[in-house]
């Protein structure tokens, strides 16, 4: 008996032709399936990235905001005036705190939203001019281009014997910081190191891209100066019957406010393009749009009530 057996009795085929492999309607559907799954795996990629991108952005946003309060919190709470005693009368002296942000300024002029003296900074930039320097800087915030500037400038008594009223040595600095040209080249030396602007104080750019929604004083109207105001809201009472002062966007006054409610909108690159799209446009869709847009952030402000943050 021979103990070699025929090749088909040795590998058994279990039913297979010895030839068989996929079929090209199968080889096009498993491409087809791999097609899909690739594609839903990028879709979901895009969108995790698209996602992750946006929140990296309102991070940025939101810090650039919170930094800008909380510089503008330590400079309002070190304010000071020359005067504890209010008064309602004209005088000579110019106002040593003025608010202006009302939103129909055209947007090429400069726009000093916040005129005050707070206690000097040892960060300041800068010498006061010659005389006798006081222990007071002047802070001016602006507002031009969609951008915000802070400038802060010391001040000094040419001497003792022609001492002059705080609000009129602010009123002199006022004029260097009211100038178009200057904030442009500020806002071009981002950009270009070696411009140089003209200011010899210390200046900076707190954000561009961003809209001011509103800056509100509260104060008794006692206080206010009757030259210009404009109340946006008239006094009121609490649920107890408390007095609660009127609130204005513009005012000149010789006391410190008891609050300020700031209100800002910061966008970015994307969002300021497509803000710049929806101008003019004024249909419903647009304005939804535009509310959808940019980082809001607000908060209130707390002068305090008395001690050395009402006298220089």
């Amino acid at each position: 008996m021979s103990f070699f057996l025929p090749v088909n009795a040795q590998r058994p085929t279990l039913g297979l032709h010895p030839r068989s492999g996929m079929t090209m309607i199968e080889l096009i559907a498993a491409l087809a399936l791999f097609v899909i799954v690739l594609g839903s795996l990028l879709t979901i990629l895009n969108s995790a990235t698209s996602l992750w991108s946006s929140s990296r952005s309102q991070q940025r946003e939101q810090a650039a905001a919170q930094n800008l309060i909380d510089l503008l919190t330590d400079d309002l709470q070190n304010a000071v005036t020359d005067s504890g005693v209010p008064s309602n009368t004209l005088t000579v002296a110019k106002p040593t705190f003025i608010l202006d942000s009302r939103t129909n300024a055209p947007a090429e002029e400069v726009l000093i939203m916040l005129q005050f003296a707070r206690h000097a900074s040892p960060h300041t930039l800068g010498r006061a001019p010659s005389g006798i320097p006081l222990s007071l800087d002047a802070v001016f915030y602006t507002f031009v281009g969609n951008a915000l500037f802070r400038h802060v400038i010391p001040l000094s008594y040419p001497t003792f014997d022609q001492a002059k009223p705080l609000g009129d040595l602010l009123d002199e600095q006022r004029v260097k910081v009211d100038n178009t040209s200057l904030h442009a080249k500020i806002l071009e030396a981002l950009a270009n190191p070696a411009v140089q602007p003209s200011a010899n104080w210390s200046y900076s750019v707190l954000a561009t891209r961003i809209d001011v929604m509103g800056m509100l004083a509260a104060l008794p109207e006692v206080y206010v100066r009757k030259t210009l105001f404009h109340k946006t809201r008239e006094p009121q009472q609490t649920a107890a019957g408390l007095p609660l002062p009127p609130e204005y966007d513009y005012l000149e006054t010789d006391v410190l406010p008891d609050h300020l409610d700031v209100a800002l909108r910061l966008h970015n690159e994307e969002d300021w393009n497509t803000l710049q799209q929806l101008s003019g446009k004024a249909t419903a869709d647009a304005d939804r749009k535009r509310e959808l847009l940019g980082l809001k952030f607000s908060k209130r402000i707390t002068f305090p009530s008395q001690g050395g943050s009402r006298l220089p």
